[in-house]
């Protein structure tokens, strides 16, 4: 393990390797377990292989994937739609394993010896901690990349699922250049832990003393990518700060304390540019100083996970910062386009009735008849308005259409207000407002749909649905890793108004399970929701398998699923299904 490590690093620094994986990836619903981002490991290893993806898995998750379980807890193979069984996914003979780690912790009353899950044992007082044990402990599993595996070519719709899944986000470009606005914005806005100076000069560095950034001019540099990757390592260099991570101090220029620290930026930045698709290359006068660090990491392996957790602690810092101005830049984005879309509205987009006023035989309507009798439908409107009160609009009476009932007749409209009158019932006047669908999708979006909706407010709410779904599976797809290992894909069916669950075959989704869709909550909701669900069902929950000697050393490897210790215990999860 420990040498491996040191070839990763040792080819990162003589520069054959490049950050090419990246972007947002897809995201899995996993009920009380923290998503984590891919370990550094994997990806220097993924980088170094040639792996195409960077999405990793056991020997025993590889074999299930052959299989489904019914509620008795049954294997039986998988079969494509003529009842046939699909090929065999397998790993290729002579690969070789990977080693990760999952550190979990155990925290138990100190009194009462009950357990708590960790996440709630974070969000306790100081105080409150205080009654509690922690226990760590850290479990090894052996892990094999996609591209280790037969898949690709055995169930090429599988892979090409997580290859889509895990496309990199390309960055944007104006023109020739290269832009990443989040940058920009956090430079602009001085949005980073310290300011960051541009001036026209030569050298990019941190100023521990000052505690700021200075960086050369954008235009100084080759391409955009360079800027920002520079600009990455002198931001790892200031999370090291007395103030904050409390990682460096001042150090003699080519000491061994200057070498790790510059080992640190250079992992650092290589694993910020990694998140956001951008290339990267190490450093020239950065080179010679990491080699000879090389020396003493090889001496003292140790240093090995000390150092990797400074990278992992200070990329993280890094990131969080940036994912905060990214999401402020959507938002704005979005206020904006909502605000073009207002003053851009056309009349004819005021496509629904609402009903405000229904005037029956009890009422007084003789200035209406009398209106309707002598043809004057513009004085008959202008009357109409004086019944609207101006509420808020009542979906149970929302309809695509003013004519809803045998009789109906209408009488006049015009862009704010329509008329119906039925003569068939003794005489009954509906005022109806028009407003366009938008109103009725806030009226949804902020108090749900009630049971008594009519059915045209009840299809744009299943409308709303199926466009949102669009949107997520376009950014990540909606997947179910189950604590058994088995892989479910979920699928809106607007139709029935379900979220169907299944495995995914040569002509579609094989559908297992269908949820009713609950329109009183969000999206993320529902998804959460049914993930839950499917995790109270037997098949899906873990067990323990043997999966023969994987690594060859003569011994039986066993693979214990625990869902409680991973449920409720975890914290560090080194091993990613497909990154962040």
């Amino acid at each position: 393990m420990e040498n491996r490590v040191i070839l990763l690093v040792e080819s990162r620094i003589h520069g054959d390797m490049y950050v090419r994986f990246g972007g947002r990836q897809g995201e899995t619903y996993h009920r009380n377990v923290t998503r984590r981002s891919l370990s550094s490991l994997l990806m220097l290893y993924a980088e170094k292989q040639g792996y195409k993806l960077p999405v990793y898995c056991t020997f025993d998750r590889v074999i299930g994937l052959n299989f489904q379980k019914d509620k008795q807890g049954n294997r039986t193979p998988l079969k494509d739609e003529n009842g046939e069984p699909l090929p065999q996914v397998s790993v290729q003979k002579g690969e070789k394993s990977f080693p990760v780690f999952i550190t979990t912790f155990t925290v138990v009353d100190k009194e009462t010896k009950a357990k708590i899950k960790y996440d709630d044992y974070k969000k306790l007082s100081d105080g409150e901690k205080q009654r509690y044990s922690v226990y760590p402990k850290m479990q090894v599993y052996s892990v094999f990349n996609v591209d280790q595996t037969n898949m690709k070519e055995a169930r090429p719709e599988l892979y090409a699922k997580i290859e889509e899944e895990n496309q990199l986000v390309k960055p944007e470009l104006n023109g020739e250049g290269f832009s990443f606005p989040a940058v920009d914005k956090m430079i602009e806005d001085n949005g980073w832990v310290c300011p960051i100076e541009l001036q026209h000069q030569d050298r990019a560095y941190y100023s521990i003393l000052n505690d700021k950034i200075v960086m050369p001019e954008k235009a100084q540099f080759v391409d955009g990518e360079s800027f920002v990757s520079v600009l990455f390592h002198e931001m790892t260099h200031s999370t090291g700060s007395e103030s904050r991570l409390n990682r460096i101090k001042p150090s003699a220029f080519g000491s061994e304390e200057y070498a790790r620290e510059e080992l640190v930026a250079e992992l650092g930045s290589a694993l910020v540019s990694q998140r956001y698709g951008i290339s990267k290359n190490v450093k020239d006068e950065s080179a010679a100083y990491l080699k000879s660090w090389l020396n003493s990491l090889k001496e003292s392996p140790d240093f090995i996970k000390t150092t990797l957790l400074d990278v992992k602690r200070a990329s993280g810092m890094i990131i969080e910062q940036l994912d905060k101005i990214v999401q402020q830049i959507e938002n704005e984005n979005s206020v904006q386009q909502n605000v073009t879309e207002r003053s851009g509205e056309s009349k004819d987009s005021r496509n629904f009735y609402v009903s405000v006023a229904y005037l029956q035989n009890a009422d007084d309507t003789r200035l209406l008849d009398r209106l309707q009798e002598n043809g004057d439908y513009d004085r008959l409107l202008q009357e109409a308005r004086e019944y609207d009160q101006g509420d808020a609009i009542d979906l149970k009476y929302t309809f695509k259409s003013p004519i809803q009932n045998r009789g109906d007749n209408l009488l006049d409209e015009d862009d704010y207000y329509a008329v119906v009158c039925n003569n068939s019932v003794g005489g009954t006047y509906d005022i109806m407002r028009k407003v366009p669908e938008k109103e009725v999708r806030n009226m949804i979006e902020r108090y749900g749909l009630p049971d008594n909706a009519s059915k045209d407010v009840k299809e744009v709410a299943k409308n709303m649905v199926a466009e949102q779904f669009v949107e997520m599976t376009a950014k990540r797809m909606p997947i179910f890793e189950m604590d058994n290992g088995d892989v479910l894909q979920v699928q809106y069916n607007k139709e029935t108004n379900h979220l169907d669950v299944g495995t995914v075959t040569n002509t579609g989704l094989a559908v297992k399970h269908s949820f009713a869709y609950d329109h009183s909550f969000t999206l993320d909701a529902n998804l959460q929701g049914t993930h839950e669900q499917l995790s109270e069902m037997p098949e899906y929950q873990y067990e323990k398998a043997d999966i023969g000697d994987v690594d060859n050393d003569g011994i039986m490897d066993e693979v214990t699923r625990d869902e409680k210790l991973l449920a409720e215990e975890v914290e560090e999860e080194v091993y990613c299904r497909r990154g962040r």
